[in-house]
């Protein structure tokens, strides 16, 4: 039987694919299928080429592509053929004496416990309260996608390979510059190296620092994240009060006097979750308190660019003369979540320690990526951004702050804050938030369940409210769901 291969070849000359990859994978297809079974003859290339209508070198092309996956075999003076052998995985069934849960119970027995990290929830609702997260339908898109095509296209092949694992040094000296300039920050660029993301910065800090059973200290609330990673790391995690003005640092001192402390962490721009700030004269003296009793503070600056009610405090860092502090941040919530560039700035000898660490971790970051970075830090392109999205990020406080209190004054207490993008709302008593984020989710809505600190507090019932992802539209659908599911 003769194979119509020209009515069994479809492709799509509009299509960004390549066609001679839409014709290596029609036949592939057709292989798979049965239609075309091994040993069968593929018409020579010439022939192939007039019954389809394209150019010899596009079949010359794909049928090099067909034998480099060992889909087709040539035999010399005959042409060429579906393979004897094809190259399809087939399951292999268990042993009869093999069961499922018996071989799941030899592999957990095998494997560290990791149960102290949990799972976060993946948010897939439209509209969500979240943890704080920026609204990346504003993120400088076009703009990026113009610097990564540019870079991808005429980028020294050099740079498009391995590089320094602590960062581009373009990226790293302009960076430097901008901290410099807009945190009073003076780092120079071997007291910095990025990361993808700051937890990552975050993890290479604590096992830079951190050995079994050392005493780290964090807030009664704290950033869960951060909690779970030195706890990880077997730290003997301590906490300490936190009220209005931050953590409170007299305790960090009482604790000093009886034991040894290695390690301080402190979101101190925007306290995560309480969302307020570190006052000047506590930080004054947990710097103080830090050169005294020589521990480390690893500051967690996530949402520094966005502060709307006056001039931000300049972080510890910017005040930091003896080299314990170490200053973690990320673009992430500049920009967009997906964009994994995170930063670490401290002691070279810290940063050298990490490099090593990140090394074995993760080879180095988006060199790509950190080229475009760098661009927008010169031509000013992110901080224009950064003004923009400011601008649209303190009117959206200030509309869900009203809204909330309008529509649930009763039910929901809050402090407007002062920067970040989320609201600490505590909920009335007689709501149980465990149930209403369950039930709020059921009409497309996510608003986190309060769980995250009710082992530190277990009368406490709030929870963290972004407000920067969505527009107006969708705070007032989001309310209006929150207030018919009270």
């Amino acid at each position: 039987m003769k194979i119509p291969f020209k009515s069994l070849i479809v492709f799509d000359k509009e299509s960004s694919i390549p066609l001679y990859i839409q014709i290596t994978n029609a036949i592939i297809k057709h292989i798979q299928s049965g239609i075309l079974p091994t040993n069968t003859r593929l018409p020579g290339t010439r022939e192939l080429a007039e019954l389809i209508e394209v150019h010899r070198k596009t079949v010359i092309a794909a049928y090099d592509e067909l034998l480099s996956q060992n889909w087709v075999e040539t035999v010399p003076q005959k042409g060429t053929f579906v393979a004897t052998k094809l190259p399809t995985i087939k399951p292999t069934i268990l042993a009869e004496n093999s069961s499922k849960e018996d071989w799941n119970t030899r592999v957990k027995t095998r494997i560290n416990d990791n149960s102290v990290i949990y799972q976060p929830p993946h948010i897939q609702h439209k509209l969500a309260f979240n943890d704080g997260l920026p609204d990346v339908r504003l993120a400088p898109r076009e703009e990026l996608a113009r610097l990564y095509a540019h870079y991808i296209r005429y980028a020294d092949p050099l740079s498009l390979g391995y590089t320094n694992p602590q960062g581009d040094i373009r990226f790293r000296t302009l960076f430097a510059k901008y901290l410099n300039e807009t945190r009073g920050i003076q780092a120079a660029t071997n007291q910095l190296i990025t990361t993808r993301g700051s937890q990552m910065g975050i993890y290479l800090a604590g096992l830079t620092i951190l050995q079994k059973g050392d005493t780290a200290i964090v807030g009664e609330l704290s950033y869960r994240a951060a909690n779970l990673t030195f706890k990880q790391l077997r730290a003997d995690l301590v906490t300490i009060p936190v009220d209005e003005e931050g953590l409170q640092v007299d305790a960090i001192e009482e604790i000093c006097q009886h034991k040894k402390v290695k390690l301080i962490y402190v979101t101190s721009h925007h306290y995560h979750p309480t969302t307020v700030t570190l006052k000047p004269e506590r930080r004054l003296k947990l710097l103080a308190l830090a050169e005294k009793y020589q521990f480390f503070i690893i500051e967690d600056d996530y949402d520094y660019a966005y502060h709307y009610a006056n001039t931000p405090i300049l972080p510890l860092a910017s005040a930091d003369r003896y080299g314990w502090v170490i200053y973690v941040g990320s673009f992430s919530k500049q920009i967009a979540p997906a964009f994994r560039v995170g930063y670490v700035v401290a002691h070279e000898a810290i940063i050298e320690e990490m490099t090593k660490l990140r090394r074995i971790i993760d080879r180095q970051n988006d060199s790509i990526l950190e080229y475009c970075l760098a661009d927008m830090l010169e031509n000013g392109d992110l901080k224009r951004y950064a003004t923009k999205a400011m601008k649209v990020y303190r009117e959206r406080r200030d509309f869900t702050s009203s809204l909330l209190k309008e529509a649930l004054g009763d039910k929901i207490d809050f402090k407007v804050p002062d920067g970040g993008m989320a609201i600490w709302a505590k909920f009335a008593a007689d709501i149980q938030l465990l149930t209403l984020s369950e039930k709020v989710a059921k009409n497309g809505l996510y608003l986190a369940n309060g769980q995250n600190y009710k082992a530190e507090n277990p009368t406490l019932n709030a929870c963290r409210m972004g407000f920067a992802s969505m527009n107006q539209q969708e705070t007032e659908d989001a309310v209006r769901i929150l207030k018919k599911a009270i």
